[in-house]
């Protein structure tokens, strides 16, 4: 490697070529740790499903049931949203 190599690099590979790498920004570093905590969730609320002292049935009525109410939740905040913004829409 001679010097017309090197002024053709980028920071990234000059950083590589010396074992360094560029810090990651702090809302990188949040994303990543709140992805992790999701995975977490998700990982602890299906064991805890799988885990529960309840028969196959009862335990696919209660899901059936929550996910329905967690539609239905969905569903109501989206139309008030909507409302909202045709509101303002209209008084703008």
């Amino acid at each position: 490697m001679n010097i017309k190599d090197i002024k053709n690099l980028d920071k990234d590979q000059i950083l590589e070529l010396l074992g360094l790498e560029t810090e990651r920004s702090t809302t990188s570093s949040i994303l990543w740790t709140l992805g992790l905590v999701g995975i977490g969730v998700v990982a602890g609320a299906t064991a805890a499903l799988l885990l529960a002292p309840q028969s196959g049935r009862d335990l696919r009525e209660t899901m059936g049931r929550k996910i329905k109410n967690a539609a239905d939740d969905v569903v109501t905040s989206a139309r008030s949203k909507v409302n909202e913004a045709q509101s303002q829409v209209e008084k703008g």
